[in-house]
């Protein structure tokens, strides 16, 4: 026995409730599957009413599979336990019914509840990183494929050495006219295939000294008629060639040089080659050998760009 008053209510009808609540032992007793609910006057615990039983804002629906009182008019005390309709989504410019499953994109699939959607990944495996042994895992689209796949170094590598465009670009100018300078281009020639700046140094000719104030052809080279570029001239000894740093090279080598002109034009490299040199750098912390890249002079000739 419980003491209650007032009026249960479930939208605009009502049903008064007792003021003193009586619960009658054998409503508790519901039949297999029907859940027992407290009253709609919260007083007794009552068998939820199933599809097609008489309700009241008392004697409620079963919730749990989606039951709701339908009356026949506004006017109306008693209604029948019909399924809730839920109401539909809309997403962008698509319509969607409650319970209605669809696609967001090629990776995501959404089911829409009752005006609300929640979704699922279709890719669950691209949130699953791959193991250790795996060397700097990356997420690659595949070709013909909508979920994407884990890739290792390697296979990376392969895979975009086959759709890589190659491209390089030409050398600069060398940046000093005498000494050794540094010329640089871009390329694509690299395991991620993306254009990077690469760099190797260049020496068109020695810088005039003291003992040689003009860089002149080696005793005994033979100019032929009509070669206004005073030869390719090559370095009259073994030398060290040294950076702009405290670089020396390791080993001994006699460079080609680009020479004088006759005329008032200037002379240029028209064909090289890059060599790799390996030089040795002093710092604070002792000396260490590191490998660049050399511009290697082939061929010289005279022009009227200076």
């Amino acid at each position: 026995m419980f003491l209650n008053g007032g009026i249960g209510a479930f939208g605009s009808r009502s049903v008064r409730c007792p003021e003193r609540c009586y619960c009658p032992v054998t409503e508790s007793q519901c039949q297999d599957g029907v859940p027992l609910v407290v009253d709609g006057c919260g007083c007794c615990p009552v068998c939820a009413r199933q599809q097609g039983d008489v309700c009241n804002s008392v004697q409620v629906c079963d919730v749990t599979r989606k039951l709701q009182c339908v009356y026949v008019d506004a006017l109306s005390s008693s209604g029948i336990c019909r399924v809730r309709r839920g109401q539909g989504c809309r997403i962008g410019h698509s319509d969607y019914k409650d319970g209605d499953t669809f696609k967001l994109d090629c990776r995501t699939q959404c089911t829409c509840q009752n005006g609300t959607y929640g979704c699922v990944s279709l890719c669950p495996h691209e949130k699953v990183r791959p193991s250790a042994e795996c060397r700097h895992p990356q997420l690659v689209k595949m070709h013909g494929s909508c979920c994407r796949e884990w890739l290792c170094e390697s296979t990376v590598y392969e895979d975009r050495k086959k759709h890589c465009q190659p491209f390089t670009g030409e050398w600069t100018t060398c940046s000093t006219t005498c000494g050794m300078g540094v010329s640089t281009r871009v390329s694509n020639a690299n395991p991620e295939c993306q254009l990077k700046n690469e760099t190797r140094l260049c020496l068109l000719r020695p810088c005039p000294t003291e003992d040689n104030p003009q860089m002149s052809i080696p005793h005994g080279h033979h100019v032929r008629k009509n070669h206004v570029c005073r030869a390719t001239v090559r370095s009259s000894t073994p030398i060290r060639l040294t950076d702009e740093g405290n670089c020396t090279s390791v080993a001994l080598y006699q460079p080609k040089y680009c020479g004088f002109c006759t005329t008032r034009r200037c002379c240029h490299p028209t064909l090289t080659t890059l060599k790799k040199v390996q030089f040795q750098c002093v710092d604070e912390e002792g000396t260490i050998l590191v490998q660049r890249d050399v511009m290697w002079i082939m061929k010289c000739n005279c022009t009227d760009i200076c």
